[in-house]
């Protein structure tokens, strides 16, 4: 199983994703216009930009009328993916819970397999305790994961995908795949 902390470094902020499929889509932007396109929070956007800098996926170039903002090799190299996933999330009306931080990246290991709660944690480096179990609320109220109780003892809940969640999923791997192959040819 492939790692999921390439994506976890690159896609963390709430509008990565979106920031990178944009500048695919429509080449380089201000960040302005990013602010407006997606009616983000300055300071929001800002931190997002920050980190898609520091993760080499963007560059931001002095302008006359503010920075403009570009995509690097490695953000060209996960670009698709990104409109890919856009385009998968508004298909689906997901886009307030593909914004939140883990849910997406839970829904990718719950498809990889990770089927139990501390299975789950561990392919999520980073994520706390309360993160991870409203993530995997959020994606059964979304229909995306089903939770069933093993009547064991202790009791063991199993997660899966969803019909609607196995949808999703090959998206969202293909996803996270991009963003490990641009980390490990940025190396």
């Amino acid at each position: 199983m492939s790692s999921l902390v390439p994506a976890i470094n690159m896609f963390h902020y709430r509008w990565s994703v979106p920031t990178v499929a944009r500048l695919f889509r429509d080449g380089p932007q201000r960040a302005a216009d990013l602010q407006r396109a997606f009616d983000a929070a300055r300071d929001t956007l800002a931190d997002t930009l920050r980190r898609l800098e520091r993760a080499g996926v963007i560059v931001r170039s002095p302008a006359p009328r503010g920075a403009v903002c570009s995509l690097t090799p490695a953000g060209e190299a996960v670009g698709s993916a990104c409109v890919e996933a856009v385009d998968a999330v508004r298909a689906m009306d997901l886009v307030p819970l593909a914004l939140k931080k883990w849910p997406m990246l839970v829904l990718t290991a719950v498809g990889r397999g990770a089927n139990r709660y501390s299975r789950i944690e561990d392919e999520l480096p980073g994520i706390t305790p309360r993160a991870l179990a409203l993530a995997l609320k959020d994606l059964q109220a979304a229909g995306l994961v089903d939770r069933t109780v093993e009547h064991t003892y202790p009791p063991v809940s199993i997660y899966t995908l969803s019909p609607r969640g196995a949808g999703l999923f090959p998206v969202m791997d293909r996803l996270c795949r991009a963003a490990e192959a641009a980390a490990a040819a940025g190396r």
